[in-house]
């Protein structure tokens, strides 16, 4: 019933039409990232505006719009936001067959992963959600976990940078609940590396690290309008003796996990695309793969998303 109210919802909006997609993606679980802009000038002499598209990541150049109120529309995802307001919200809707963060596997099973987020000037408030669709934790259809973020992200020239907070509410589990702080870099050069790191100062009192890798190899246009690309990814995580005390029951630093992923994000329409997913997850550290019980997990899935 829950499923089926918030697609009938994410429906809806679409219906009403908007702008189009926005893809949320971080390095924890869904997190949407902010536009921002820097100016720039082109070879012609004219004002040109540089942006950071806050589905796929990737920087483009437009002419200035100068009025408040009209849209810029990424040429490579089709994701718009308003320029001058810089306002923007969307929603997320992800299937995948199992969940697994930070090496840690949640759930042996298909979950259903929904998000709605909403950015203002660099600023992204997220609401992403778990919920299990089989019954394997005796909670079929039952919420287990909801994560609230507040991000900031801007750009200088090639740099990024990003930082913000995040609750972690855990629900019909023995979990409790908790609560990080985080800041990260990346920079616009080839394999576009990035560094976040999470301070969790509620329940582990520790660090944990991500350094990550990413490239995109853009496909032909075989429809007209409909853009995609493949885009493949790596991290390996590094958590501190707290961190992985609280997480895996052991109380030294270490590398602990890795993951390699491969995406196609498809522009459907103005307010739709859809991005299959494949991912790979395997925890690194010795001591930890004997304490752990589903150390190396291959996980498929897809998100189908919108903006407005």
């Amino acid at each position: 019933m829950r499923i089926a109210i918030f697609s009938v919802v994410f429906l809806a909006l679409i219906a009403c039409g908007g702008a189009p997609v926005f893809a949320a993606v971080s390095d924890t679980n869904t997190q949407a990232q902010a536009a921002t802009s820097t100016g720039a000038t082109d070879n012609s002499g004219g004002e040109q505006q540089e942006y950071t598209c806050p589905n796929c990541g990737k920087k483009f150049s437009l002419g200035h719009h100068g009025e408040s109120g009209e849209t810029v529309k990424c040429p490579n995802c089709g994701a718009v936001c308003e320029e001058g307001k810089g306002f923007c919200f969307g929603t997320d809707v992800g299937f995948f067959s199992a969940y697994v963060s930070r090496g840690v596997k949640f759930t042996d099973a298909p979950v259903f992963q929904p998000d709605v987020w909403a950015s203002y000037k660099g600023f992204t408030l997220n609401i992403w959600g778990n919920m299990d669709l089989t019954n394997k934790n005796r909670l079929s259809g039952d919420f287990t976990e909801f994560d609230y973020t507040l991000d900031y992200s801007n750009s200088i020239g090639p740099l990024s940078y990003s930082a913000g907070a995040i609750y972690y509410n855990f629900l019909n589990t023995s979990a409790g609940d908790t609560a990080e702080v985080y800041a990260g870099i990346s920079y616009d050069v080839l394999l576009k590396p990035k560094l976040v790191v999470y301070y969790d100062f509620w329940q582990g009192d520790g660090f944990y690290g991500v350094m990550s890798i990413s490239h995109s190899f853009e496909l032909p246009e075989l429809v007209k309008g409909i853009k995609s690309s493949v885009d493949l990814s790596a991290q390996v995580g590094l958590g501190s003796k707290n961190d992985n005390e609280y997480n895996f029951k052991d109380s030294h630093t270490a590398f602990t996990d890795y993951v390699l992923t491969a995406a196609i994000p498809v522009s459907l329409t103005g307010n739709l695309s859809i991005k299959p997913t494949v991912s790979y997850s395997s925890v690194l550290d010795k001591t930890i793969r004997t304490k752990n019980q589903h150390n190396d997990n291959m996980i498929y899935g897809g998100v189908v998303s919108a903006s407005f």
